[in-house]
């Protein structure tokens, strides 16, 4: 299995990690707020998702899944990175890309090798191409960078609260 990481321990992020590690994946997080992390690596998950944090504990207790606040660690670590970082809406009603470039710049000085670097939050079209862009220009590796995003119906089974269970299901989690 692959060393993946997620960053962003929001809903999306955690929610996501904890059905990677449960497929067998080792799997890295970060956040930047260290609230998240601590309680994360507590097993306790801080919204309400039912059945998720069991399963958080269980990937814990076996290894699979750690949390740290280090992006070095992060681009040391990961074959497979997921950007789950917000993207609240601007008052104009667009997406604030701020978290996910943001993201994409702490992450970009640490790879270091060949990966893959996965955009798994709710963003317009072409911001695939424009985190690429970011990485390429500020990564080590630049040469050895792919990115992507996966099919999901992650959206529709967030709405429905049943957002770990879509996640633990093989064919959405294809990179």
């Amino acid at each position: 299995m692959s060393a993946v990481t997620v960053i962003g321990t929001g809903y999306l992020g955690l929610t996501h990690a904890v059905c990677l590690a449960d497929l067998g994946h080792q799997v890295l997080a970060i956040d930047v707020d260290g609230e998240k992390i601590a309680k994360a690596a507590a097993g306790e998950v801080p919204f309400f998702e039912p059945g998720l944090e069991p399963l958080l504990r269980k990937n814990l207790d076996a290894g699979r899944l750690r949390f740290t606040s280090s992006f070095a660690e992060v681009g040391a670590f990961g074959e497979v990175h997921f950007l789950c970082v917000g993207t609240p809406e601007g008052e104009a009603g667009q997406a604030d890309l701020s978290y996910v470039f943001g993201a994409a710049d702490a992450l970009a000085p640490h790879l270091t090798g060949p990966c893959l670097v996965v955009g798994k939050s709710t963003v317009p079209c072409g911001t695939a191409r424009q985190v690429l862009t970011r990485l390429r220009l500020l990564a080590p590796a630049a040469d050895q960078l792919a990115g992507g995003a996966p099919r999901s119906d992650w959206k529709e089974a967030r709405t429905s609260g049943r957002c770990w269970r879509s996640g633990q299901a093989p064919e959405s989690q294809r990179w």
